[in-house]
Order: C-alpha cells, then structure tokens, then sequence
C-alpha cells in the first residue's frame, strides 16, 4: 500500500517495498522555483533522512533539477500526468518506460541527454526488432517527458525536437464493404442479439467501442432518435474503468429511422429476456448487457473477440477474406459520410474528433468519389466535344 508523508519540507511516496518517490521544492540556476524528484531504494528510516538532506540542499540551492537523471523526470512526469490519463494509457506508458526507455536512457544525466543519444536508442530498438509505430510510441512519451523537464527548469531545452524518430507512414485503411457489414450483421444476429447490436451502432454511428459498451438507455431517445454518448469504458489488465470520451467531450449523435428500429426491437428483447429469467431490469440498464437485467456492461474486450469469430464464419460461408477489427466499423463510417458528401465538419463532430483537421487527413482517399462528382459539375461548364464541330480550316 502506498504511503504518503511529509517530512522537511517535502514529500515521500513508497511506489514499491522499499522503492521511495522524493519530492521536495527547489531553486534552479536562476533562482526560479522549481521541483526535484529523486528515486531512492531502501528502509523508511533511511529514506526519511535522505528526504531531509535533499530538502535542505534545495533551499541552499546546492541540489536542482538539472542534476537528475532521465530516470528521475520520468517518474516525475507519470506522476504528473496520472490524474488526467486513462488507467490503460498508464498502464501502456509505464509499460514502454520500464521495458524499453528507462533500460536504455533512465541513466544517463538530463544535463548530458543529446539527441545523438535518442537517435542512437531509435536504432538500436529497430535492430531489435522493434516496430517504427512502437519506436514512435516512446518517443512521443520521452518526448512529452523532456518537454515538461523544460517546463520545470531541470534541462534548457528537449533534446528529442532535434531528434529524428521513424517518420510517420499513412495507412491504408479497409473498412468492409456495405455488403460485407449487412453479411456480418445477420450472422450476428441469428446467434447473438447483443453483438448485433454493437455492429449496427459502431457502423451507423462511428463510436468508439469503448463509447458504445458505455451506453446506457438512458443515453438514448428513441422519440427524437438521438443517442447522446457522454462516457467510455476501458479495460486494463482485466480491470474495466469508466471515465470521458477520448475527447473528454459530450456529442450528441443523430440516428435514423432504421438504427431507431433496430434499437426499439433490441430493447423490448431485453425486456422479454428480463421476464422469462424473472429478473428485474435496473433503473438504467446498459444497452449492451448479456445480463437479463441490464445491470452489468460487456466488456470491451469481448466485443473484440467476439467479432474476430463473427468475421471467421463471415469467411467460411463466402470464401472470402474478412480481415476487419471492430474499430473498422468505425472507419466504415466515416469513409461512407466523406464519400457521399457529407462535410468534413459534420462528419468530425460525429466521430468525436478532436478537430476537423484530424478527420480530413485521416479520411482524404474517401473524397476520391466526390471528386469524381466535382468533375462532372465542372465539366458541365464547357460544351460536349460532340457537338461542336470545329473547322480545320478556322
């Protein structure tokens, strides 16, 4: 259990047994305010008095930031940004820290870090094997981590803006086709009502599957066909969090008149099956629920699996590849609103986007089609070369 104290003038968190955060409150060169975390290994005594040592450097200004190591202002910055990250985003950049980053860089001094030094670690992790998304990965968190070091006055300036990660390559997203989606919502539907459901939602309203587990009736109204998606659900090590969506925003996204149908027919089989196991729904029920009650969500993973096996038999009964993911669905959307037309600006605030900008770089080969259509309205302009008949001797 972690334990938090206050001694001279700082503060001591033991992350581990025996393993102490140090924090107390400096000075840099230049006399400015600035924080120092130091990582020490052994009995509370102990670290209780090497808190003290610290603390009273720091007002002597003899102990700053600077003299850190790498090691040090990465757990400085986890520690910061904890708060306001999701449990999985955590897990996964404490996973990149301990695996690869702090392995090959946690040693070296902050004032001494070059980008000689990232770039040398970018190609030893890709001669290991290591991915150029991955490479990518840690470098965006020793890049995030260097950047709030500058904020603080540990080092004057982030090495990894001079340095030169795995540039970032498009790709080419396959969405299934609408034959293919109509296929894989009728085998789903014939087994599983609920992972039905989750297809229809994902491919006509392009949430996320973390929104879409998430979703309780009381999200939804049927009368105005609207479906307001206000949380996210997240799974991290076989833990499920409830938090924001990815954008920390509410949207409010319109559904049609069959995804009103599809959603009324769902709900009275939650009813039906909540009267024959004689057990009553909840107040507010989760849309997506195998409980005759609605009272417990699935889990994101399952979905995942769960449509792996739907894709299989999708395979098996035309003999063709469907190599889709659940999130594909998300993009079967988009790519079908950008390509009939639908403004990019409208089209972002449906998917959650951060900005417009996002989505139009994401989904430009979609607007091949409405392209073609522009062609047509332009050429219009200029008369049929078949009608006009042209003198050679003009």
């Amino acid at each position: 259990m972690a334990e938090r104290n206050g001694y001279g003038g700082g503060s001591m968190l033991e992350r581990s047994p025996g393993v102490w955060r140090l924090r107390v409150m400096g000075t840099d060169a230049a006399g400015r305010p600035t924080r120092i975390d130091r990582t020490f290994r052994g009995s509370k005594t102990v670290a209780r008095a090497e808190l003290s040592r610290l603390a009273t450097a720091a007002k002597a200004g003899t102990e700053s930031g600077p003299s850190a190591t790498f090691s040090e202002l990465l757990d400085a910055w986890l520690d910061m940004v904890e708060p306001a990250r999701r449990p999985r985003t955590m897990a996964e950049h404490r996973r990149e820290v301990e695996t690869r980053i702090r392995p090959r860089l946690g040693q070296a001094k902050l004032s001494k870090l070059t980008a000689h030094d990232l770039d040398t670690a970018y190609r030893t992790w890709r001669s290991e094997g290591l991915s150029d998304s991955s490479i990518r990965r840690h470098h965006a968190v020793i890049s995030a981590a260097l950047t709030q070091g500058v904020k603080w006055g540990w080092i004057a300036s982030n090495p990894a803006q001079r340095s030169s990660a795995p540039p970032q390559r498009r790709i080419e997203l396959t969405p299934p086709s609408p034959g293919q989606l109509e296929l894989l919502y009728r085998l789903a539907l014939d087994t599983d009502p609920v992972m039905a459901v989750a297809v229809a939602l994902a491919a006509l309203t392009g949430a996320r599957r973390g929104e879409l587990v998430a979703l309780r009736w009381s999200d939804i109204d049927l009368d105005v066909g609207l479906v307001h998606i206000r949380r996210s659900l997240t799974e991290t090590d076989h833990e499920v969090h409830e938090g924001p969506t990815k954008t920390h925003q509410i949207r409010h996204v319109a559904l049609d008149p069959r995804a009103v149908g599809i959603l009324a027919g769902h709900q009275q089989w939650q009813l039906d099956l909540s009267d024959r196991a004689d057990s009553p729904v909840v107040d507010d029920p989760f849309v997506l629920s195998y409980n005759a009650n609605g009272a417990t969500h699935v889990k994101p993973d399952r979905i995942t699996n769960q449509f792996v096996g739907l894709c299989r038999r999708a395979a098996r009964q035309t003999g063709e590849p469907f190599r889709f993911r659940f999130h594909d669905l998300r993009h079967f959307a988009a790519t079908q609103l950008v390509a009939a037309g639908v403004d990019i600006k409208s089209v972002s605030g449906r998917l959650g986007h951060a900005t417009a900008t996002m989505t139009l770089d994401r989904y430009a080969h979609a607007l091949t089609a409405q392209d073609r259509v522009a062609a047509v309205v332009l050429g219009r302009m200029l008369p049929n070369p078949q009608d006009t008949i042209l003198d050679p001797a003009t």
